[in-house]
């Protein structure tokens, strides 16, 4: 790069305060997508800090895992206003270049140096990023204190932090410098093949506007055209590896985030940004194709003028183009977001049915001091309101003392055995939970075959591990206490699972340790243990009339136990027996979904508005190049509404066109990111929220047409005469 002189850098800054609105547009675009970045981490860091200091963590556990979790996150959130600033950017040079066509044939013409019409351009983003950046920083530090609520909700919610604590602002060197790069390095590096273009300008096109015709011959555009589409397949090919990657390491993920399900997910978060990038630039492709169609749904409104727009639109294809990427991009990811967020709704209530087995789970799973209770005290909790099915389940309490063919000897691994009422199960489940099996029974059928004797099912990856499949046999033994009786006998596989209702270890693994599953039939355990019905070691699984009631038929339980007398009345409820109802678990995830919600979306409106920036600055731009023919058309007695109405139709057209890509791209990455199999707190259920979707579309619709006003004011403004003589370039 040759050394830059005084004349380079007037000449840069002339240009740009000869431009005032494009300028400022392209500013606040780096300063939004600056302070997005900066602000999240500056949030994240502090509440690390905060957490460092007024927390023990041998008390509270190790929450950095929570915090990477959610920096991580937010980064490629906030990543996504930086890759519209760099559109927007790049925009601006290009049509910065277009604009000054004439100015720089005249530059060469005199003798002016490649490199110095390289430091003419390169010097104007280099003041725009660096006065960006700057400013990117301080808003960034006010913008931090919104996240502090939120995120410390939202941790406080899963983690489990049972205290009060204060946040103080803290920013880390890396945040500081990573911000900082991020906010130089990207910008510029993406203005260089455009500041590289500038150079290269033929004297002769540039001085002679008549001659400017295409300079690429169709086969050319064919040949980009298909490395185009061979670029967005790899993307979106290596966004669904991505996403597979992602899951494969997900379904790890229990109570607490580790490294692996950290890495996890911010996998998916990138493998649906790579998706959705693909997507989109498979979709620009076919741009003129769908803003042919976006304009003839405009028809109704933009009247004879619909034609006009669509030509200039085609006519300036690189800049509609670019303006087509930015808005598609946050749109289609923020539409995917929301239809994660509306299968996470969905999947709530079912989920929390397949963790508790039903909407009441009464007992203690896996303590040694579990209380002998009845059997038939689920035909008293039956009497009570609003119980409509009751389950008897007993299991194994300690997994690595029960063997499944000899296997887990000597190893820390955990085999549990589930010992369930088959009637009362396969009807709480057949239609209320989310279970999934092999073979082509119903649920009930699938269920009843534990009702043969000595028959057992296997969760599919202990099934693999003893390398035996249905009509085989495994040696279930376990070791004799008060509360399991040892079992040592030959069963029959006559089921594989892999997730059933309240079976824990078929959808989770705990605490690093693997946990497999056997489940057997209540007539099976008695005929071989010889325990009587009449007292067991017993969980009881409750399904209620009406979920919301959970909380008042736990109540009703309490006072019915007191009123049975021994031993029921010595059930201690808070301390001997735990017990958790659908609304105690759904209360919690329906917060954290909620401030999640909040924290996301926000960022993902930012980035549609700096999107808005970026179509209002290339607009602008075009209405400067067109100077000359907005003056003819107002010479031949166009109105100014009129002149309004083609800049807003330009507009209307490339931010429906987007809408349409955006929406359809926002589906396909929805579908990919919750195609996930049940996690042990998560259940999605893919679910469109249609209603969302509008409102998103109509938002990002509105405020376009907001900002379509500032051009189209500026188009109306022009002198009539002197843009008609002033030569048009």
């Amino acid at each position: 790069m040759p050394i830059i002189t005084k004349i380079e850098i007037k000449l840069a800054y002339l240009n740009l305060i000869k431009h005032p609105i494009r300028t400022f547009f392209a500013l606040l675009a780096i300063i939004l997508g600056v302070g997005i970045f900066f602000s999240v981490n500056v949030a994240s860091d502090s509440l690390a800090e905060s957490l460092q200091n007024n927390l023990d963590p041998i008390e509270f556990g190790n929450v950095d895992h929570w915090i990477m979790l959610f920096r991580g996150i937010l980064m490629i959130l906030s990543g996504i206003s930086l890759i519209v600033c760099v559109i927007i950017i790049k925009n601006l040079l290009e049509m910065s270049k277009e604009a000054q066509i004439y100015e720089l044939g005249l530059l060469r013409a005199i003798g002016t140096s490649k490199g110095s019409i390289f430091s003419i351009f390169f010097i104007q983003i280099v003041i725009i990023t660096l006065v960006g950046v700057l400013c990117g920083l301080i808003l960034g530090y006010f913008l931090s204190y919104l996240f502090f609520g939120p995120l410390k909700s939202v941790l406080s919610n899963i983690a489990s932090l049972e205290t009060n604590f204060n946040v103080q602002l803290y920013i880390s060197p890396f945040t500081f410098i990573i911000s900082i790069l991020m906010g130089l390095i990207i910008p510029l590096l993406f203005s260089i093949i455009p500041t590289l273009s500038a150079t290269r300008i033929n004297i002769l096109y540039a001085l002679y506007p008549h001659i400017r015709n295409k300079r690429n011959s169709k086969l050319t555009k064919n040949h980009i055209s298909i490395l185009k589409s061979i670029f967005s397949l790899i993307l979106i090919i290596f966004g669904i590896l991505l996403n597979q990657m992602g899951y494969s390491g997900l379904l790890n993920f229990s109570n607490n985030p580790t490294m692996e399900s950290n890495i996890s997910i911010i996998f998916l978060f990138l493998a649906g940004l790579i998706f959705i990038s693909g997507c989109i630039l498979l979709g620009s492709i076919f741009f003129s194709a769908i803003s042919w169609v976006a304009s003839s749904i405009l028809k109704p409104v933009l009247l004879k003028i619909k034609k006009i727009s669509y030509r200039n639109i085609i006519k300036n294809m690189r800049r509609s183009r670019n303006a087509f990427l930015m808005i598609s991009l946050g749109l289609s990811f923020l539409i995917c977001i929301t239809i994660a967020l509306s299968s996470i709704n969905a999947g709530i209530y079912p989920g929390a049915r397949m963790r508790l087995g039903g909407d009441i789970r009464l007992g203690t799973q896996w303590s040694g001091s579990q209380t002998y209770i009845p059997i038939n005290t689920s035909q008293n909790l039956l009497k009570i309101d609003d119980v409509s099915y009751v389950c008897e389940v007993k299991n194994s309490l300690d997994g690595n003392e029960t063997y499944c063919d000899d296997y887990g000897k000597g190893e820390y691994e955990n085999v549990q055995i589930f010992v369930i009422n088959t009637t009362a199960y396969a009807k709480m489940h057949s239609k209320i939970s989310y279970k999934k099996f092999y073979g082509d029974l119903s649920f009930s059928e699938f269920i009843h075959q534990l009702d043969l004797e000595k028959t057992i099912i296997l969760q599919d990856k202990l099934s693999k591990l003893v390398n035996k499949t249905i009509g085989d046999n495994v040696i279930i033994e376990t070791k004799s206490n008060s509360f399991f009786p040892a079992l040592k006998e030959n069963f029959t596989i006559k089921g594989i699972c892999n997730i059933l209702p309240g079976i824990g270890p078929t959808f989770e693994e705990y605490g690093g340790i693997n946990r497999y599953a056997a489940i057997i039939s209540w007539d099976n355990y008695f005929n071989i243990t010889g325990e009587q019905y009449n007292e067991t070691t017993c969980n009881f699984w409750i399904n209620c009339d009406n979920i919301d009631n959970a909380n008042l038929v736990l109540s009703d339980i309490s006072v019915l136990y007191q009123s049975l007398g021994a031993p029921w009345n010595s059930i201690n409820f808070n301390y001997t027996w735990t017990y958790r109802s659908i609304i105690m678990d759904t209360i919690q995830v329906k917060e954290v979904i909620n401030l999640i919600q909040i924290v996301i979306i926000s960022i993902l409106y930012m980035a549609l508005i700096i999107s808005m920036f970026g179509l209002i600055t290339s607009m602008i731009m075009g209405v400067y190049q067109r100077n000359n023919e907005l003056g003819i058309f107002r010479a031949i007695g166009t109105s100014k509404i009129q002149i309004m109405q083609l800049i807003a139709g330009e507009i209307l057209i490339i931010s429906l066109s987007a809408i349409l890509i955006g929406i359809i791209s926002g589906i396909l990455t929805g579908i990919l990111l919750t195609n996930i199999p049940f996690m042990a707190y998560v259940l999605f259920i893919f679910t469109i929220n249609w209603n969302e979707i509008f409102y998103i579309s109509m938002f990002m619709l509105g405020l376009n047409l907001i900002g379509s006003l500032i051009p189209a004011i500026k188009a109306v403004k022009i002198d009539v005469i002197e843009n008609i003589q002033r030569r048009s370039i």
